[in-house]
């Protein structure tokens, strides 16, 4: 592709330009105007940047194009120059000559050529519209432009979409983090802005990162959290029985909200919460021990009307102490120690006291249905005296 002509023998340092075409160097045209209407020139040193190529020439002339022909520079129609050459030019102003170069771009899979007025290949892609940031390229975007151009594969970045509340935007990036998504999509969240997955979060292709805006600052309050009671069974305490071990001691936390704009509507949100003193569980020890019940059952039915004294009397003599000279039979009703536990009794029938014996001997009477020849063969008559 055709470029400027050059002067030869300059010195030669590279420049890197960020981006073109450049915005104009403005230069004030000096003019010492000398007394009687004399005007002298002044010496302007401008410093000129040749495709990269800096070099710096002394002129006497007033215009961009004055400096370019002291450089020996001649322009090419596609030569691109900032500021234009009828510019004027004053003491350490910058002149920017970029010559036509090719620039193939094979992205996802089609080939277009372009002319670019660039040195490095970060320029030439942001002349042909390609931002940078939405493509994965094959070379580094500092890579230089050689004289008989360049090509380069590129693929477009992943599609990434950002929901600032009901606000949606879509981008594309090469970028590594959910921060770098946000910067795609030219979202800046508040302070305060709810992003989720967090910024640091890897990207991942297809992705959706959510904003939720926060109005205003947020609040903090301090929260009372309430004890729990637990029970727990005691085997060795009487059914029913109920102790406190440890009292319930509340705790509190500290939760900080603030109004967000959810689906385009004020909303309070909870946005963290920190522990300030932990609750203390209260525990109650309840027993569970069953009690034997050694109290004697009531007698109902007919027993309760029989002559139990008269059967005293004839078992035993009437002592409630009685024992049996051949062993085995005990108390007023000469029970039995196996007849005597059958009916709720415990130790000796002689033992207990008169009333519990009766009571239990008519609790006899009723569990056998009244068959009191089972029990008192001889002396069961005398029930009917």
């Amino acid at each position: 592709m055709p470029g400027g002509r050059r002067a030869k023998g300059r010195r030669r340092a590279p420049l890197p330009v960020p981006r073109l075409v450049v915005a104009a160097v403005a230069g004030a045209v000096a003019l010492a105007l000398a007394g009687g209407g004399t005007a002298l020139a002044t010496d302007r040193s401008v410093t000129i940047d040749a495709d990269g190529e800096e070099t710096t020439v002394h002129t006497f002339g007033g215009t961009v194009a004055d400096a370019l022909a002291e450089a020996g520079i001649e322009l090419d129609e596609h030569d691109a120059v900032a500021p234009s050459p009828e510019t004027p030019v004053g003491a350490g102003d910058h002149v920017i000559v970029r010559s036509p170069k090719r620039l193939t771009v094979e992205l996802d899979g089609h080939r277009a050529d372009h002319r670019v007025n660039a040195v490095t290949l970060d320029e030439a892609l942001d002349q042909i519209g390609l931002d940078p940031e939405g493509v994965e390229l094959s070379r580094a975007r500092s890579t230089a432009i050689p004289t008989e151009g360049l090509t380069v594969t590129a693929e477009r970045a992943p599609r990434m979409v950002v929901m600032y509340d009901t606000i949606r935007s879509e981008t594309r990036t090469t970028g590594e983090t959910v921060a770098d998504v946000l910067d795609a999509a030219g979202i800046e969240p508040g302070e305060h802005d709810i992003v989720t997955p967090e910024p640091d979060e890897p990207a991942d292709p297809d992705m959706v990162v959510r904003v939720l805006p926060v109005i205003g600052e947020p609040e903090t309050d301090e929260v009372v959290i309430e004890a729990e009671t637990v029970e727990r069974d005691d085997p060795d305490r009487p059914e029913g029985e109920r102790e406190v071990v440890t009292e319930p001691e509340d705790g509190l936390k500290e939760v900080t909200t603030a109004t967000v704009l959810r689906d385009g509507e004020e909303d309070e949100h909870e946005l963290s919460e920190e522990i300030v003193t932990e609750p203390v569980e209260g525990l109650v020890e309840v027993g569970t021990k069953v009690e034997e019940d050694t109290s004697p059952a009531e007698a109902g039915g007919a027993a309760a009307g029989l002559d139990w004294s008269g059967l005293a009397q004839c078992e035993s003599g009437g002592d409630p102490t009685a024992v049996n000279s051949a062993g085995g039979y005990y108390g007023l009703y000469q029970f039995s120690a196996t007849t005597w536990e059958s009916v709720g009794g415990s130790g000796l029938p002689s033992e207990a006291s008169p009333d519990e014996q009766t009571s239990r001997a008519q609790q006899l009477y009723d569990t056998v249905g009244g068959n009191w020849q089972s029990q008192w063969p001889e002396c069961g008559v005398h029930l009917f005296g």
